[in-house]
């Protein structure tokens, strides 16, 4: 019994101590990012910005994903605005000149979703439907954040997503916005 209590002891050390090591590199790794991302949005250089997915996922910075949950929300950024890049589209962090600007953006758009899927009044509904319409958003972007925040939004939601953004979406984009969300959908007439 002493023998496997001692070895649980000295397990537990070692899993301590690698915890602390690793979260040391984590916090430099996750401080690098930030800098990398507050440069790259501060000259609009997209290809700098770009550079951090991979330094994220399989480089170095990977071990801040392990170990600082923001950086989880800051990948899924990333990836939005690549794919936007990829579609032709304004990127999301369109406008955001730093990275604090750029979480601003990702976590009023958040809270805005949430008052849209949450329905507490009247007034939150028409304050979210202000912030999104002076803000737009790409339908990759929408649909991102409401999948990978796990909003579980309903059929509502995305009504309302679509009412906003009519006018600006253009029928391909409404298009891809409705594929992405209902993969058999067709746009419909809107009157």
């Amino acid at each position: 019994m002493r023998n496997n209590l001692s070895e649980l002891r000295r397990e537990a050390e070692e899993y301590f101590r690698q915890v602390s090591q690793d979260l040391n590199s984590a916090n430099e790794a996750y401080r690098h990012i930030l800098r990398m991302l507050d440069a790259s949005l501060a000259t609009g250089d997209y290809t700098e910005l770009l550079k951090l997915i991979p330094y994220m996922e399989e480089a170095e910075g990977h071990v801040a994903l392990q170990y600082i949950g923001k950086s989880h929300r800051l990948l899924r950024i990333l990836n939005i605005i690549k794919l936007e890049l990829l579609n032709g589209s304004r990127p999301f962090c369109h406008e955001c000149g730093s990275e604090k600007a750029l979480w601003e953006k990702y976590m009023l758009t958040l809270f805005a979703f949430r008052r849209l899927i949450f329905r507490l009044s009247e007034e939150s509904i028409s304050e979210a439907a202000v912030y999104l319409q002076r803000n737009p958003l790409s339908p990759l972007a929408a649909y991102i954040m409401t999948q990978g925040e796990l909003l579980i939004p309903d059929q509502d939601f995305y009504e309302t997503l679509e009412d906003l953004y009519w006018e600006i979406w253009s029928p391909g984009e409404m298009q891809q916005f409705q594929a992405l969300r209902n993969p058999s959908a067709s746009v419909p007439e809107h009157n």
